[in-house]
């Protein structure tokens, strides 16, 4: 937008010479050097945006299960079963032939997705009852043990990782 300038109109300044405005300077890059540079920061900042879509979409049933776990009552004699039916939705999200395992071979399935670095936590008498309480009906947990198992599986859920060939979702159901 250029402004255009009179010549002032009071006696005391007719003699002041105008002062020449400039031209105007633009916003965009002048050289191409500047316009590849731009093209190749938008294509790292959509590909940075794409593998983070990638990534929160294939961990959707993360937050899923959180959610779902965050809504448990240990109060409830019944979170127990519920926490090894969310448990077990993730593995056999994570693989269809995790859907038949049970009891302790579950247990040792579980940790057998926490990365190297982090130690067993299934591996416990509290961990043992609680799948033998799913069993057997006259075995009950007590309040501390159903927030430990609620605890324990929520820990899970945040640091197991998927050590397969393929992907979770691209593995065939039964």
């Amino acid at each position: 937008m250029s402004v255009e300038h009179t010549p002032p109109s009071t006696y005391i300044l007719r003699d002041i010479q105008d002062v020449a405005v400039p031209d105007s300077v633009s916003w965009l890059p002048q050289t191409i050097g500047w316009k590849v540079l731009g093209v190749a920061l938008f294509m790292a900042l959509a590909y940075a945006t794409y593998r983070y879509a990638c990534y929160r979409w294939h961990n959707r049933y993360r937050q899923e299960a959180l959610d779902v776990l965050g809504q448990l009552d240990p109060s409830d004699k019944s979170s127990a079963k519920r926490v090894f039916e969310v448990l077990k939705s993730v593995l056999r999200y994570l693989n269809a032939r995790n859907a038949s395992v049970h009891g302790q071979r579950a247990l040792a399935t579980l940790d057998g997705y926490l990365p190297k670095k982090t130690s067993t936590i299934f591996q416990d008498t509290a961990s043992k009852i609680w799948i033998d309480s799913l069993i057997n009906p006259s075995i009950y947990l007590t309040f501390e043990q159903r927030v430990e198992i609620i605890e324990k599986a929520t820990t899970w859920v945040k640091v197991h990782q998927y050590r397969g060939s393929e992907n979770p979702q691209e593995t065939p159901r039964a």
